[in-house]
Parts: structure tokens; sequence; C-alpha cells
């Protein structure tokens, strides 16, 4: 799988600081095109650097990659998706976001009892995890312009088709900051467009984000607590147990 290259890739180039094309295809047994075309991805995705013969690292935050988050909290992200996974029943239509912990549950549906869904996504990390399952759910994608770090997808394309939705049971969703005071919030404005736009068509909204969100806060904001109705997580923040409507919405 890409995911599996170019977590590999990068992390042979921050060891080693610098690596050949042949070197990487090598190591990874795969054909020095199919390592270019990576290497130029992964380059415009401001996780490397190309020179003449091979790559180098950047000193760039390992936040900034996809499949670099995928590895961080790696157990606890997939314990919360198996988790979240416990709300849904068969003939459900679901929408769901990007993020890594987001990846992690669609992944888990492959060993759930669940066998008839409806996936409205504009993630491609998402749509990518629904079509490698071995179960055949339907998978329906909104298309718009494609962000190259989160791989979500954004614009007002993006937004009318999640207006036109009839019926959306479930709106599962990651967010950058989970704060009492500021509520949930996002790093990118567009993508918190897409998120406040969904979360007024869901019946139910279930946040899904391990404890390190908690007590941050991100420049958008796309809903507040009151909004949700379940946070997945890995455990209750002690500011949120002293509030029992907010810590019952919690599912551990």
């Amino acid at each position: 799988m890409k995911e599996y290259r170019f977590e590999k890739i990068l992390k042979l180039i921050r060891e080693r600081g610098f690596l050949t094309i042949q070197e990487i295809a090598k190591e990874l047994s795969i054909s020095e095109i199919t390592v270019r075309r990576d290497l130029k991805f992964l380059e415009k995705q401001g996780l490397i650097k190309r020179v003449r013969g091979g790559a180098t690292a950047t000193s760039i935050s390992s936040e900034n990659s996809f499949f670099l988050r995928l590895e961080e909290n790696k157990e606890i992200k997939k314990e919360i998706g198996k988790k979240a996974i416990s709300l849904l029943k068969d003939n459900s239509v679901i929408a769901m976001s990007g993020g890594t912990t987001i990846y992690y549950m669609v992944q888990a549906l492959d060993q759930s009892p669940i066998t008839d869904l409806t996936i409205l996504t504009n993630s491609i990390t998402t749509a990518w995890a629904v079509i490698n399952l071995r179960k055949n759910f339907r998978l329906i994608h909104s298309g718009g312009t494609a962000k190259e770090r989160s791989f979500e997808c954004i614009g007002g394309h993006v937004i009318k088709f999640f207006q036109e939705i009839g019926k959306i049971d479930y709106y599962f969703f990651g967010a950058n900051g989970v704060d009492i005071k500021n509520g949930i919030t996002f790093f990118d404005m567009e993508e918190a467009e897409v998120a406040k736009t969904i979360i007024s068509k869901a019946e139910k909204k279930v946040l899904i984000v391990d404890s390190s969100k908690f007590n941050n806060s991100a420049p958008f904001k796309v809903c507040d607590l009151e909004d949700l109705d379940y946070i997945v997580s890995d455990s209750i923040p002690e500011e949120f147990k002293k509030i029992p409507e907010w810590s019952q919405k919690f599912i551990l």
C-alpha cells in the first residue's frame, strides 16, 4: 500500500539523512520509477527534499504528515476507533471526516458485525481506507479541491454536496482542539466550514479524539461541546468530570 511505502521512505530518510533512488528501490523492493513518483509526492507535502539522485530529510514537524501521524499514539487510536463502531447499526448513513483516528476506525469495520453502511466523506484517506476493506460498503465521496497535507477536500462543491444529502444518521469527526471555553476547533478554516455544514445535517454528532487534543484550541470553531452527542476517547479530563452533562457524553 502507498501509506506503507510513504511511511517507510520517510523513516529511512529521517534515520540516514540522505538516500539515493537506487537505495530506496532496493530497501522497499520497488521500481525506481515508483520511487521517483513517491519522492515527488512527499516533497510536495514538504516532508522531504529531492536532490540529484535521491532525497534528503527536512526539518518539518511530523504533525504535518498524515502518514507520520498514523504512528503517533497508534494503539490508543485503534482502540478509540473500535469503541466508536459500537454506536453503529446496519443500514445507517454516516459521514466521516479525515484524520488518523478515523482511519483506524474504518479499518476496524472489517472485524465488526456491521455489514451494511453508506459512508459519505470529503476525505481522500478515509475513502482509501474504505476501498481497502474486505467488506463492501457503499462509499460516496464529495469530490472538491484536496488539501495537500490533510487530504481533506474543501470548497463550495463539498458544502453543496453535504447540504443536499437528505439523511445523515451519524457524523464521526476528529478535531485539532477540544476546550471547555472554546469548544471544538480546527486549524484550517475551509475544513472547519465543511465540518460545520455536516454537523448541521447530522442526527448524531460523534467526536473522535485521543486525550492529547483536550485543553487545546485552534483558530476556527466548528461547534460547542453542547452540540455533541458523544465523545469517543481514551480518557475524560478532570474538568469535564465536574460537569455531568459533558462527562456523560464520553465513551471510553
